[in-house]
């Protein structure tokens, strides 16, 4: 087994040697690469590779066969990008349009078709590159991120057995934010990371909003976590990334953090230390902190001269405008406060544009005694994480965003609401007042849950899930009519001298439509009932349809109808002939009345008439509000019809009433199969369970969809129904 990483970046860059001109590789940075590689790095017997661009975009032919052949090395496979798809893709769709929105900032989110297409068209050159070095029956694919939302479904459409996993590192936001997309856009988004078998997020708000967005844009309802795709399964899972906690608490010991700490006191003169580190981005509350310790200095003037604030800010994006705007702005905040308070011995705020090499990150950790942690919005946020490992004296204090999804495991850090200043710099109060033995307290209960939960444990538990799902999969697939059963089927219909073939309609010999009148027969589909007729068939349809609707659609075959679920039935060049005389009607106009208020109540819905049944349908209602309200309505017509022979029958996006005596189970009266020696009967929805209950022991009974049944067999669809049937048409 092969673990296969894909990322928009690989965990090197590619960079110009300047003294010698030769390419040579650079660690990455970022905290997938940290998160994983410290993975890689300490499973040395995993067999693994990473797919990605290499962080710099080449053109010269030679040039990418050398770099292709040196990263093979280090198990790297690099999918070349030119500038110009970088530009649309990562700088264009990518960072201003998925980053901005999903983070909440709507307002400066950018909606370029151009953009988009380009991020379709890199999503498939990342397929390609992965097309040239899986082995689909072996390797297990996990894709990561943002950048690769549409991956997983092209895979799936050319791998359908791969296993997939996918994980979302940036938040997934609110319906109503996620709506703001082009419709088209965010169905083809959906449908991407539907193409996974295990679709992973940080927190359970970013699961609850991926599963409303999936009920709300495409109807699909999730079984604890687990969504039903048109007939594969998809688990949903909340997978709280981590860290090496280990590498950060081990090097916290070294001769040269515990040095550096010790340089640190004293060149700040042993002052409170605040301390803060991010990329540049304006999702990480940066000017709101700088806000926050302003506010906190004007109203606690006794601590001016006895505390510092450094804060270091990581170039990041410097080509997006919005960077460059921000940037701008916590160069001008931090000078007027510096110019505000400032005195000959003493900045308040010590301020670096760069980044810092993991030892003395360590040691800034380690040597402040609060930690500033107040993102606007953060799918993780693993600098908290960090902090809290790198402590080992187990002293200072975290302050830490409830926007972070951090702020669901470190508990006992204070949490504020990062717009809010005066909460920023009530919670620097605060944790400047907290007794070193609560503070021992609280940051040993943070390390106890991160060092069980490291980040060695996330991708274990990750694919474990992972395995689960498949297997799940495999054991539905396994009730599945395979070429063996098919096989199996089509030798005993040779070896049979009268045969009936009995079929439900919708949802089996065709597929749900938004409106019932629309899910007319095709002309295939009739050439297909000829066809099997031809072979000296009896073919009979069972459905809930009414007679005139069935007889207008099939009045050209000679086949047997049943209409509303056995209340009439027909045989070729014969009239209408009713089941059950004197079956008492006067108990539509309340039942009607009933639905009435309802269908005011569920726009989309609508009530279908029936001589002997009324249905409610609910297939064109907002899916969110049928979830809550279609139960509401079935309670109220069960407690209604309680001690009557009328039954409430829950269908596919229906609600049908009507007397218990009227079902499926009366065709084997209709029908007299005792005259067949080979009976097969397909169906898919409650009714045809009353029909499968009765027929012979030696009927072949199919079920479509994965559900439990009564059936034999079940099958994926109507258009497997169909494939399957044209098999047997074509069999003599």
């Amino acid at each position: 087994m092969r673990i296969v990483i894909v990322s928009n970046r690989l965990p090197v860059n590619i960079i110009k040697d300047k003294k010698t001109n030769n390419n040579k590789f650079q660690k990455s940075s970022g905290g997938l690469v940290t998160s994983i590689g410290a993975y890689t790095e300490k499973m040395t017997d995993l067999s693994y590779a990473w797919i990605g661009w290499p962080g710099v975009s080449i053109t010269n032919k030679q040039d990418k066969e050398e770099i292709t052949s040196s990263l093979k090395d280090i198990h790297s496979y690099p999918v070349f990008l030119s500038e110009k798809e970088m530009d649309k893709f990562y700088l264009g769709f990518c960072n201003r349009t998925i980053w901005p929105l999903f983070h909440y900032f709507p307002t400066i989110t950018d909606f370029n078709k151009d953009q988009y297409e380009e991020y379709k068209s890199v999503n498939v050159k990342f397929l390609k590159t992965l097309s040239e070095i899986i082995n689909p029956q072996e390797d297990i694919i996990w894709i990561h991120d943002y950048h690769l939302m549409l991956l997983p479904n092209l895979l799936r459409q050319e791998y359908p057995n791969l296993t997939i996993g996918f994980f979302l590192h940036i938040p997934f936001p609110a319906y109503e934010v996620f709506q703001l997309l082009p419709s088209k856009w965010r169905l083809e988004i959906l449908e991407g990371m539907l193409g996974a078998d295990l679709v992973g997020f940080h927190t359970h708000e970013y699961v609850d909003n991926f599963l409303r967005a999936l009920l709300r844009f495409k109807g699909l309802e999730n079984n604890f976590g687990i969504v039903n795709d048109k007939g594969r399964l998809v688990k949903i899972g909340t997978h709280p990334i981590s860290i090496d906690y280990l590498k950060f608490s081990n090097t916290s010991k070294t001769p040269f953090v515990v040095n550096k700490v010790k340089e640190i006191h004293s060149q700040f003169n042993n002052q409170k230390i605040l301390f803060s580190v991010d990329r540049l981005d304006y999702t990480k509350g940066i000017l709101n902190r700088l806000l926050g310790f302003e506010h906190f200095l004007e109203h606690n003037p006794n601590w001016i001269q006895r505390i510092v604030l450094i804060i270091i800010v990581v170039p990041s994006r410097i080509g997006v405008y919005h960077y460059q705007q921000m940037k701008r702005q916590i160069d001008e905040t931090i000078g007027r406060i510096n110019g505000k308070f400032s005195t000959v011995d003493w900045i308040p705020i010590v301020y670096k544009f760069d980044s810092l090499d993991f030892e003395n990150l360590i040691a800034f950790y380690n040597a402040s005694d609060i930690m500033l942690v107040t993102p606007l919005r953060d799918g993780m946020n693993l600098v908290a994480k960090e902090f809290i490992a790198s402590k080992t004296n187990k002293e200072g204090v975290l302050i830490l965003s409830e926007m972070a999804g951090s702020a669901k495991e470190l508990l006992e850090a204070i949490i504020i609401n990062p717009n809010s200043v005066e909460e920023i710099s009530d919670a620097i109060k605060l944790a400047l007042d907290i007794p070193k033995e609560e503070q021992i307290q609280r940051i040993e209960k943070m390390q106890n849950r991160i060092s069980r939960y490291n980040v060695f444990r996330w991708v274990s538990d990750y694919l474990n899930e992972l395995n689960k799902i498949v297997l799940s999969q495999n054991q539905m697939e396994s009730q599945f009519i395979n070429e063996k059963v098919e096989e199996k089927i089509i030798s005993l219909y040779l070896k049979s001298k009268k045969r009936i073939i009995i079929l439900d309609y919708d949802g089996t010999l065709v597929e749900f439509t938004e409106s019932p009148k629309s899910a007319l027969p095709t002309k295939e589909l009739i050439h297909l009932m000829h066809t099997l007729l031809q072979s000296n068939n009896v073919v009979a349809i069972v459905s809930g349809r009414d007679k005139e609707t069935l007889q207008h659609w099939f009045e050209n075959l000679n086949i047997i109808l049943i209409a509303e679920h056995g209340a009439f039935y027909k045989y070729p060049n014969t009239s209408w002939r009713l089941y059950q005389n004197n079956i008492d009607l006067n108990w539509k106009k309340a039942i009607n009345n009933i639905l009435h208020l309802y269908t005011d109540r569920l726009p989309g819905s609508f009530i279908e008439e029936k001589t002997f049944s009324t249905v409610f349908h609910y297939r064109n209602a907002d899916s969110e509000t049928s979830l809550s309200f279609i139960p509401e309505l079935n309670g109220h017509l069960q407690n209604f019809l309680a001690n009557t022979n009328l039954k409430v029958y829950k269908g596919n996006k229906i609600l049908e009433i009507k007397p218990s005596s009227i079902g499926k189970h009366n065709i084997v009266e209709i029908l007299n199969l005792k005259e067949y020696d080979f009976c097969l009967a397909i169906g898919d929805d409650y009714t045809d369970e009353d029909m499968f209950k009765v027929l012979p022991e030696n009927a072949i009974t199919i079920k479509v969809g994965e559900i439990s049944t009564l059936a034999k067999y079940n099958i994926k669809n109507p258009h497997q129904v169909r494939k399957l049937l044209e098999k047997l048409a074509n069999a003599i």
